[in-house]
């Protein structure tokens, strides 16, 4: 068994990779489809069980500073990336609940199936002003600095596996309940054809939070993406979700809630999980016929 799991394997071609800089963002760790606190470009409306619609509009991506080629094993790269998360009351008032901002400095390793995410980041969470005004309070800063380490295997081109530990440095206020968290996930992609422009997937994600007592948040997403052959590269993400559990915001991780929700989400990587390839030259044109004189009469 042991020798069919590992003769599975995708196989990658480490030789491609090459030393550069500003190089594509994703080829060396694809983003998590399920995991909300991702860099990303999308939009969901939620419905929280006994609670109001709600929608959420999210902004941000990564951008490759420098990659560097590991010989034949594999590569090296430091990214930069920041996103805006934010949280609207889906009513005619659009109220804004509240919008949390990320700062990120992942460094991304490669070595054929398996791939590494050493990230340091910052996320700062800020009430938005109508819910100020609706509850009459005043905006606390809430705040942390934290370290995360994430491992992920491509067990196959169907299947992804990863896990992942996070330490919160510092924080403000401090989290009485403990600042570590641990994360687990699988992504499930159906059509591993070669040549196809549909692609569906089940993607599921849990991360447990010392500050949230340890309580699991779940969140399990059902879509497909349309986009160029068979990649995790640009297109776009329609799909269907469930989440419960302790949510993410940090002005509200000690609120539990179970939200039903349906949303899009945007990639606008070319490439992703495969080194780009050198462009092959033009064809050269064919030389010009030539033609014999003609003798003259």
């Amino acid at each position: 068994m042991l020798v069919l799991f590992f003769t599975a394997l995708p196989t990658f071609s480490q030789a491609d990779y090459t030393t550069m800089s500003f190089p594509p963002a994703h080829e060396i760790f694809a983003p998590l489809q399920a995991d909300p606190t991702e860099l990303h470009f999308g939009f969901q409306f939620g419905f929280p069980v006994s609670q109001q619609a709600i929608a959420l509009v999210d902004a941000g991506d990564y951008l490759g500073l420098y990659r560097w080629a590991l010989g034949d094993v594999g590569a090296l790269q430091l990214n930069i990336g920041g996103a805006v998360n934010s949280r609207f009351d889906a009513t005619t008032a659009h109220n804004l609940q509240v919008i949390d901002y990320y700062g990120n400095v992942p460094l991304d390793l490669r070595i054929g199936p398996f791939s590494s995410r050493s990230m340091f980041y910052h996320d700062s969470s800020h009430l938005g002003d109508d819910y100020l005004r609706e509850k009459d309070i005043e905006d606390e800063n809430n705040s942390w600095n934290a370290l995360r380490e994430i491992l992920s295997l491509q067990a196959c081109k169907a299947l992804r596996l990863y896990g992942g530990y996070t330490w919160a440095v510092t924080t403000k206020p401090d989290w009485s309940g403990g600042r570590q968290a641990v994360q687990g996930g699988a992504e499930i992609y159906f059509n591993t054809a070669e040549h196809s422009f549909w692609h569906p997937y089940w993607a599921n994600d849990l991360q447990a939070w010392q500050r949230s007592n340890s309580d699991v948040t779940w969140v399990s997403q059902l879509g497909f993406k349309t986009g160029d052959e068979f990649s995790r590269g640009r297109g776009i993400s329609y799909y269907v979700q469930f989440q419960t559990g302790p949510r993410y915001e940090g002005q509200f991780y000690t609120d539990h809630e179970t939200i039903w929700g349906v949303g899009l989400k945007f990639f606008l990587s070319d490439q992703l999980l495969s080194p780009a390839k050198t462009p092959e030259p033009p064809p050269a044109a064919p030389p010009a016929p030539t033609t014999s004189p003609v003798p003259a009469q």
